[in-house]
């Protein structure tokens, strides 16, 4: 991220998690960067051939196979997915870049519903 953005280690705040998921530890951080660092310009930045986007496709019995806790992120990634849609798109490559951003959509629409980050 800091190499996208041209800036140095620690010049930004950066939250790094598979997936852009949403859990608890995640939205804290988003939380803290807003209320103590004073952060006004937040970014999700999906990137192609996610893994946990990609790891999320399957069906969600396949998912349950998974341990506990990734097995939960990859649920409430693969909620967020419109399966019907991405079954259209033949192209295996886009279909992956249109899951991720769907992902990502996802996420800051789940963002910007946070009383505590709006």
């Amino acid at each position: 991220t800091e190499i996208v953005f041209d800036q140095g280690l620690g010049d930004i705040f950066v939250i790094r998690v598979a997936g852009n998921s949403l859990g608890t530890s995640t939205l804290a951080s988003w939380q803290y960067a807003v209320h103590h660092l004073k952060e006004k310009v937040l970014v999700v930045l999906g990137h192609e051939m996610c893994g946990a986007v990609k790891a999320a496709m399957p069906s969600m019995e396949s998912l349950e196979q998974e341990p506990h806790e990734l097995e939960l992120v990859l649920k409430d990634i693969k909620t967020g997915l419109d399966e019907r849609s991405l079954r259209q798109v033949s192209d295996g490559r886009a279909r992956d870049r249109e899951a991720v951003t769907a992902n990502v959509r996802r996420q800051v629409q789940r963002l910007t519903q946070d009383s505590g980050i709006m």
